[in-house]
């Protein structure tokens, strides 16, 4: 546990970064300099709007018993399997997010599994990743303008690479899948694709947390929307959440490290407000957003750790996991050099 003195230091940096922020911004917009009354007074309203919406982090014994404990020494043994995440239940070994997936990355020694939550249009959550159906089935459209029952009829099989060893793959509902993994004693990551209704989301999350007792022990939520970790943790604060990131996620619909194959999201103003918002939204994160909403973990590609990354966050008291990492020497490097727990597509080593 963190001592009050420590808390309270961690407070005051916290408020002390984002005050500045926010009143250096305000002066230049007014172009004045203001009585020194004044600013005591925006900093004590800071201050106090700060404590009445912070959310308080989730107990430290809660987190290691969910994420385990951290590795300390560089090169110590671990268990491989523990630090790796079946990243949409290993898709490239089995057709993503289905249960035959579960049941193959368990069979492979998998100890953790990533899968998304979207919502048909009955709003019925199920597992699935992408906003369109045209990548992983033979149907093309929205996923949330199919039924539960009619996205249960499409196969997940005859576009995956290994299609010959699959049949009939169907699409289930996040219930099945979590009573699949927690059946097979694998803890989960899950990705909520379904920031634009964020009431459904909490209130299904909450569900599940009632429906299956042991979840709150054996997962993690985690989202690209901290305003959705916020508004979930604000209901249940003992749920431990992970805010996913990546350079310019608001402005590119793809990123791989590198400007090679960049696609703009959007076009005209509303790209050149998206890439705005990138720009203030990295800095916001580190500095203010993870302890507003007392996330746990920070899942991040690839390309952006660094040993200085992982030690900033770190210091926050805040893991880090990389994806998507399918090298298996680069898992090694991530496992053992740098304590890093990474999201893989295959099992294999």
């Amino acid at each position: 546990m963190t001592s009050p003195l420590s808390d309270i230091l961690l407070y005051l940096t916290v408020c002390g970064k984002g005050w500045l922020v926010i009143y250096l911004c305000w002066l230049l917009l007014n172009s004045a300099l203001t009585s020194l009354s004044l600013h005591l007074t925006v900093t004590g309203l800071f201050v106090c709007f700060v404590a009445y919406f912070k959310l308080p982090s989730p107990d430290d014994e809660l987190v290691r018993q969910v994420l385990g404990e951290e590795m300390e020494v560089q090169g110590q043994d671990q268990d491989n399997a523990a630090w790796t995440v079946a990243h949409r239940a290993a898709c490239l070994d089995a057709p993503e997010n289905s249960l035959e997936a579960v049941r193959l990355a368990a069979k492979n020694g998998a100890k953790w599994i990533e899968f998304d939550v979207s919502f048909s249009s009955d709003l019925t959550a199920v597992a699935f990743h992408d906003d369109t159906l045209d990548r992983v089935t033979m149907t093309s459209g929205k996923v949330n303008s199919l039924t539960y029952s009619q996205l249960t009829m499409l196969d997940l099989a005859p576009k995956h690479p290994l299609s010959a060893k699959f049949n009939n793959v169907r699409i289930v509902s996040v219930e099945q899948f979590v009573a699949e993994c927690l059946s097979l004693n694998l803890k989960m990551i899950i990705d909520l694709k379904t920031w634009d209704l964020p009431y459904e989301t909490v209130s299904l999350i909450l569900s599940l947390h009632t429906r299956f007792p042991t979840l709150k022990t054996n997962s993690i939520i985690t989202s690209f929307f901290p305003n959705l970790l916020y508004r979930l943790r604000s209901s249940d604060p003992d749920i431990l959440t992970a805010v996913s990131t990546r350079p310019h996620f608001l402005s590119l619909a793809t990123w791989e490290g590198t400007s090679t194959g960049m696609r703009p999201r959007f076009s005209g103003m509303k790209q050149l407000v998206a890439r705005c918002v990138d720009m203030v939204y990295t800095p916001l994160l580190e500095q203010l957003l993870w302890w507003m909403v007392g996330i746990s973990a920070v899942l991040v590609h690839r390309a952006v750790i660094t040993r200085e990354y992982v030690d900033m966050w770190k210091r926050k008291g805040v893991r880090v996991m990389a994806w998507t990492v399918n090298c298996p020497v680069e898992k090694q490097f991530m496992r053992k050099v740098l304590g890093v727990q990474v999201l893989t597509d295959t099992m294999e080593n």
